[in-house]
């Protein structure tokens, strides 16, 4: 297991990159790469969660 500095980094630059990526979303709102930056929000949001669970472990 990483250690739990190296984990909080890595979960501050997903929601680093989550905010720009909803910032972006909403500027692409209606458009056909709106999906494309949906996905990568869902999957920043898992990756968030699953770092958080190892954080806790």
């Amino acid at each position: 297991m990483a250690d739990k500095t190296n984990i909080e980094e890595r979960i501050q630059k997903a929601v680093d990159l989550k905010t720009s990526l909803e910032s972006k979303l909403e500027k692409v709102k209606g458009s056909p790469r709106e999906e494309e930056f949906q996905i990568q929000v869902d999957k920043l949001n898992d990756l968030i969660a699953h770092l958080k669970a190892e954080l806790e472990k």
